[in-house]
């Protein structure tokens, strides 16, 4: 079998579990409001962190999909599991990784297997 190296913006989407994607002439378009439950028109609206947050969630839903049956060594391990601190004052701190191995040329970022 072949190693698990990216995810397609499909599978993204089916692990969110929304309507979350979307395209046009010009290309894909990521649905802000069905991440964030909020209409947001326009740019200079917060939630960044709770979208992006989100995001890197699906992608580590997606990925554990994707790796079903892969041997190891071969599954994508570039969204490892977020992790969570202890509650004070109503908050919790939670931390999500994303991981990928950059090539020395210009471009070409790919994600990494264990």
């Amino acid at each position: 079998m072949a190693a698990v190296t990216d995810l397609t913006w499909q599978q993204l989407e089916t692990a969110s579990g929304l309507s979350l994607i979307s395209s046009d002439a010009s290309g894909l378009i990521i649905k802000i409001s069905a991440l964030t439950g909020s209409n947001a028109t326009d740019k200079n609206t917060s939630g960044v962190i709770e979208a992006l947050f989100k995001l890197r969630d699906f992608a580590s839903t997606a990925q554990e999909s994707a790796n079903d049956g892969k041997p190891i060594g071969e599954r994508l391990a570039s969204f490892p599991a977020s992790s969570s601190g202890t509650a004070v004052d109503g908050y919790v701190i939670q931390t999500g990784q994303i991981v990928a191995k950059t090539p020395l040329s210009t471009s070409g970022l790919g994600g990494i297997n264990n």
